[in-house]
């Protein structure tokens, strides 16, 4: 379960949507923020430096009563370096159950080019990353609302791996009451045919059929389904299907080279479901 999540900050003109979209964790357990801001440093004087920390404290105080009038304790913390290896840092060293921010969904193309701080935190996550694209929330009168919604109706796909695994524990030890309905989904290969293609079909319903048992343990409805289909294709099929209000997803971490030779679902998901996604490593 998710109790203390790191919250980056940079400043940029997307920053309240995301602390408004933040407004929300209370929903799925979240009760206290770490609100952190990397000051880059390349090239600067001692002084500087110093007084660029400084401000930067000072710029986030002002979000810290935003937070807490919906009972998130909250603290302020500030580094110097890259972003993505501070962030990891300050997540490590504060005990962080996860990680929350938005994301503008770039392509591969401009992630090679350009770079994306909130992708590369992804493949480089070690904890839960929750992300939501920043066009999703400006479509929102209350971006917390997506996350009061989240537990409705949530999509978890699985091929029954250990990332999988992981994933789908993070679903059942949501807050009692949170997971309203759990949509458990396999892909299967497409390319299979006849006999392999019928065994391939009886075992993933058996092993989805367990985890359903499972949900029911803990007083979670869960609906399962299969489709012969690529993963990526399957799932946003789904997530579309069901009109979902969250995905909670495995990844295996892929880099950037990797992502454009094979595909990545976990990326994939980040730049096109239409619901925030809680990634489990």
């Amino acid at each position: 379960m998710l109790r203390t999540v790191l919250l980056p900050v940079d400043f940029s003109e997307d920053n309240p949507l995301i602390l408004a979209f933040a407004r929300g964790l209370p929903a799925l357990g979240v009760r206290r923020v770490l609100l952190g801001h990397v000051v880059e440093v390349s090239g600067v004087e001692g002084p500087l430096i110093a007084r660029r920390v400084d401000e930067a404290r000072e710029r986030i105080r002002e979000y810290v009563a935003e937070l807490e009038t919906v009972g998130l304790g909250v603290e302020v913390r500030v580094a110097t370096g890259d972003p993505v290896d501070e962030l990891g840092a300050l997540a490590a060293e504060t005990r962080a159950d996860g990680v929350v921010y938005g994301s503008h969904a770039k392509t591969v193309v401009d992630q090679l080019l350009a770079g994306s701080v909130s992708e590369r935190l992804l493949r480089d996550a070690t904890l839960p990353h929750l992300v939501v694209r920043f066009d999703l929330l400006r479509n929102q009168a209350d971006p917390a609302d997506l996350l009061r919604r989240f537990g409705e109706k949530v999509v978890l796909p699985t091929d029954f791996s250990l990332s999988a695994s992981r994933a789908f524990t993070r679903a059942v030890e949501m807050p009692p009451g949170a997971l309203k309905h759990l949509f458990l989904l396999h892909a299967i290969d497409p390319a299979l045919t006849g006999e392999k293609l019928r065994r391939a079909q009886e075992g993933a319903e058996f092993q989805l059929r367990n985890l359903q048992a499972m949900c029911a343990q803990q007083s979670v409805t869960a609906s399962i389904s299969t489709r012969l289909d690529t993963p990526v294709h399957a799932i946003l099929w789904e997530i579309q299907h069901r009109a979902a209000t969250g995905v909670i997803a495995g990844t295996r971490g892929r880099n950037a080279v990797q992502e454009m030779l094979l595909g990545s679902v976990s990326m994939t998901l980040l730049r096109q479901a239409s619901c925030p996604v809680l990634i489990v490593p």
